[in-house]
């Protein structure tokens, strides 16, 4: 089996067998996003998948996890996707569970009916960026949806009963919008109530200053590391969770945490606390090991 390069995958996804049932992302606009800005994106044949999906069980039958890639298999046809699903299933007898990104543009069209099907063949987590809950920079960044939009997805999924884990990017809104991004998103994530969360640190390299003059224009201005924990402490203090999973162990994250919201909710932003004063110095990755 070859990949068409680049290929992604969640870090908790890091054992899982990857088929690529499409390429690139079906939508592909989000300006704070480069991932599948080199392909063209296509739907892969059946033949093509299934081609892939009986090699590799000859090679690893006993495989008990699989993640469809690329960016958004759940842009395909609810009816195509079940048959892929259901030939996955007829060639893995040990399969434990199969899972996905999703966008919230593929979610204006699924049901819960549809998403009740997939669960039924062993779809059980799905990956989301809600990247922000602020709706003037949903709309700046073309996510393609607004906050409303985006936790009736996310709803809809977690109805279907399906597990969901999100995403919040911070230093999304620079320096002047840190304050009203950490708090819509702390909103929108409260309304959704996750099992997994997860905090990523937008990285830009070299494109940084393309990205603040020219993309967002205006007066925007990257954070840097303790406006990034700022807006952490922020976003975190308005969090109400019940038996979520939370992390920010993502390289591009200065302080790398983990815990159980609500139960460690304390905990989590007294490490954010003893950062913010310089206390914590240990406990932050360094410049060079960000985005390893």
């Amino acid at each position: 089996m070859k990949y068409d390069m680049p290929l992604f995958r969640p870090p908790s996804e890091a054992n899982s067998l990857i088929f690529q049932v499409t390429i690139g992302c079906s939508y592909n606009k989000c300006l704070f996003c480069a991932m599948y800005k080199g392909k063209r994106f296509r739907v892969r044949s059946l033949e093509e998948i299934e081609r892939d999906v009986s090699e590799m069980a000859e090679v690893y039958p006993a495989t008990e996890r699989i993640f469809l890639a690329d960016g958004d298999a759940l842009a395909l046809d609810t009816k195509y996707l079940i048959q892929i699903l259901d030939l996955i299933i007829d060639k893995f007898p040990s399969l434990e569970r199969i899972s996905s990104y999703a966008g919230p543009t593929n979610l204006f069209t699924k049901t819960k009916e549809d998403l009740k099907e997939l669960k039924a063949r062993k779809m059980d987590i799905l990956y989301l960026g809600i990247e922000t809950g602020n709706d003037d920079l949903l709309k700046r960044i073309r996510k393609g949806a607004t906050s409303s939009q985006i936790v009736d997805g996310c709803n809809k999924i977690i109805d279907a009963g399906l597990r969901l884990s999100t995403i919040i990017l911070l230093g999304l809104g620079g320096v002047d919008g840190s304050f009203s991004h950490a708090k819509d998103s702390a909103r929108v994530v409260n309304a959704i109530n996750p099992q997994f969360l997860a905090c990523l640190t937008l990285m830009l390299g070299p494109f940084a200053k393309t990205y603040e003059k020219k993309i967002m224009g205006g007066n925007f201005k990257m954070v840097d590391k303790r406006q990034s924990l700022q807006e952490l402490r922020w976003f975190v203090e308005d969090l109400d969770l019940k038996d979520c999973v939370f992390g920010t162990q993502h390289a591009s994250n200065y302080l790398p945490i983990n815990g159980n919201l609500s139960e460690d909710k304390d905990h989590i932003l007294e490490l954010i606390d003893m950062a913010l004063k310089g206390e914590g110095s240990a406990l932050l990755r360094p410049e060079w090991a960000r985005g390893l």
